[in-house]
């Protein structure tokens, strides 16, 4: 079984809710960064299916698309080129599962995936065929893109007090962290920003050390960074 969570923290209560629950003493493997990939500028790709009584041929063009926007489709196939049934199931066969990136296996996300050009037989073609096509023509055009790793980002807020300002911010330098100004309320200070997921993954156990306990953190998923 797998579940994302966003830090240590929320595996200690899983554990608790399952032992208190259902009786279960769960122990966790240690975690795997969710990293994503996209592409940095326009590619295409070609698929071409054709074994023995069967034919298809899809040509893609991968376009990065904004950020957030996962895997989008759109029909730029000039008109009476391609039949319209084939046009829907290339579209289907886009969305019908994730693409796994060139990097590390990663799911492709923030790409408009654009149907350019495709063929189809009249007599040996069907649906299937075009699930390969598509499939390849992906795989194509990924194998000659820029291609970018993206990571989590977390943003978080703490507030502590006064006097631990400076070790509680070598803290997150050393951790990569990117600060705010901080923002004073009498004896404490407000402390946001962002960090990697990677890297942020344990510090709310080594910010409750540093504070005794006396400090608020809250941290939640911000974007996907390169």
């Amino acid at each position: 079984i797998s579940v994302g969570i966003m830090g240590a923290v929320q595996i200690e209560v899983l554990s608790s809710v399952l032992e208190s629950r259902f009786g279960d003493r769960v122990s966790f493997l240690p975690p795997k960064v969710m990293y994503k990939e996209t592409i940095a500028a326009p590619t295409i790709g070609i698929g071409h299916y054709e074994p023995l009584r069967h034919y298809a041929e899809c040509w893609l063009r991968l376009v990065p698309g904004r950020e957030g926007s996962g895997v989008t489709f759109a029909d730029k196939t000039p008109a009476n080129h391609l039949d319209m049934n084939w046009r829907r199931l290339i579209s289907a066969h886009v969305h019908e599962r994730k693409h796994p990136g060139v990097l590390t296996g990663s799911p492709l996300t923030d790409v408009c995936v654009e149907l350019i050009a495709g063929r189809a037989h009249l007599k040996h073609t069907e649906g299937g065929d075009f699930r390969e096509a598509t499939y390849r023509a992906i795989r194509n055009a990924l194998m000659q893109a820029d291609n970018v790793l993206l990571e989590p980002v977390v943003r978080f807020e703490l507030s502590f007090s006064q006097d631990l300002l400076s070790r509680v911010t070598g803290e997150l330098l050393r951790l990569g962290a990117e600060m705010d100004a901080p923002e004073y309320d009498g004896d404490d200070v407000l402390l946001t920003g962002t960090c990697t997921a990677a890297s942020f993954w344990d510090y709310p156990q080594k910010f409750a050390a540093t504070t005794r306990g006396h400090g608020r953190i809250r941290s939640e998923f911000a974007c996907y960074a390169p």
